[in-house]
């Protein structure tokens, strides 16, 4: 596995019209590939962690200066 990257994530909830989807992929070369997708609750529920911040958040850096 990388030691580093960057993933896309890409959503769309279209609030009962149809079932919410959200994908996560990856670019390489140029091309976008999707690496996971999830459908409905578990699509919201995983949306939700990545965008709702924490209200007691602790912060670690591996490898960083010790103090």
């Amino acid at each position: 596995m990388k030691e580093y990257g960057s993933v896309i994530v890409s959503w769309d909830f279209s609030h009962g019209v149809d079932v919410g989807v959200l994908l996560v992929g990856k670019q390489e070369k140029g091309n976008v590939d999707v690496i996971n997708a999830f459908q409905g609750k578990e699509a919201e529920e995983l949306y939700k962690k990545l965008t709702v911040p924490k209200k007691e958040q602790k912060t670690s850096v591996v490898g960083g200066p010790q103090t």
